[in-house]
């Protein structure tokens, strides 16, 4: 159900998620109900390389949540893995992913990098599948926090029993690298970031017991993805749909890591002049603009502008009187584990 937040309407939900049609553990209609307990908004499925939970039918409205269903393309490699939401069909398989982003563009679909820089031992089972294409620039966005990515990258023989009891607390942020990466491209085009639960609920061996791996009701209790729209969504679902397609692709979001606390009535926006804009929108001119950001309660405030950090405070409320144009995001943080990162506003005329 929508929160009215000031003027506008935020909605926070899960984002890729697999099923037992490719390598999840439970079908489509178990995950959601799991979803609807812990008041999921939406819910973005992504098995591999299929569409057959959106052949059966099973896209829609749940109660309240907004289920949409996609799926996770790769190339031969098992490299450059690529959301995507809204194509006719799957892309035929030896594509380049010069090929299979360029497809997505033409059909209108929304298309989002996964875990593009990911990092861990390429020799282990389960090696890194990091994006390499960044020859094409056609892709809405990117993935800037995935949460089983991070798990595994800082998984070892010695922290292994640990980290499979107490996934979570794993969790830090954003890695400096991926951030860079998208401040950079976005000073050039709109980019989304997004954040994902990338959820599959493993079953892991340990010695003589079994453990899932971030069971998809944990998942569900961490990475969330908000989007944030001046009406809400309308009750048709293929009109839902599209807005919502639409509104990711202008980078209507912020992120939030709900462990450190329920981000829903998270804030940041520009004043100008009676306007107002927030992540996604844009002004014509920094000249007498003001930047407002309200936590839901008190966290270190980084105030970012062209990717450098310009302010940074511990409050539940900033005010910053903007003297420059650029291009502005707000993160949050709770100690040394990020909290909420929102997407950019553009003021005025900004430069790469």
């Amino acid at each position: 159900m929508a929160e009215r937040v000031g003027d506008r309407f935020h909605y926070s939900g899960a984002v890729h998620i697999h099923t037992t049609e490719s390598d999840g553990t439970k079908p489509l209609e178990e995950i959601v109900e799991i979803g609807r307990s812990v008041d999921l908004d939406f819910m973005m499925f992504a098995d591999h390389m299929g569409l057959s939970n959106r052949e059966a039918g099973l896209e829609g409205r749940y109660g309240d949540t907004l289920v949409m269903i996609g799926y996770e393309h790769n190339d031969l490699d098992d490299k450059n893995h690529f959301l995507v939401f809204g194509s006719p069909d799957v892309y035929v398989e030896d594509l380049h992913p010069r090929e299979y982003v360029a497809a997505a563009r033409a059909d209108g679909a929304l298309g989002i990098i996964a875990h593009p820089i990911e990092k861990r031992n390429d020799s282990g089972k389960y090696p890194p599948y990091p994006w390499t294409a960044w020859d094409t620039n056609l892709f809405d966005g990117m993935e800037l926090w995935n949460q089983m990515s991070e798990w595994m990258e800082k998984l070892t023989p010695l922290n292994k029993l640990l980290m499979a009891l107490s996934p979570r607390k794993s969790m830090v942020g954003p890695t400096q690298e991926v951030l860079k990466r998208w401040d950079d491209l976005s000073l050039t085009q709109r980019c989304v970031g997004i954040a994902s639960a990338d959820a599959h609920a493993f079953p892991v061996d340990l010695g003589p017991w079994r453990v899932e791996i971030f069971p998809y009701k944990v998942h569900f209790r961490c990475l969330r993805t908000h989007l944030v729209l001046r009406e809400p969504l309308p009750d048709d679902f293929d009109s839902a749909r599209r807005v919502f397609y639409d509104s990711v692709r202008n980078c209507r979001v912020y992120i939030s890591n709900s462990r450190w606390g329920c981000a829903d009535r998270f804030e940041f926006h520009v004043e100008r002049k009676g306007e107002t804009a927030t992540s996604g929108e844009s002004l014509d001119s920094h000249e007498g603009a003001r930047i407002v950001v309200t936590l839901p309660s008190i966290a270190t405030v980084k105030l970012i502008r062209n990717g450098e950090v310009i302010r940074q405070i511990k409050t539940s409320r900033l005010e910053h009187t903007v003297d420059r144009p650029g291009l502005y995001r707000v993160e949050a943080w709770r100690g040394k584990r990020g909290w909420i990162f929102s997407n950019h506003v553009r003021l005025g005329r900004v430069e790469a």
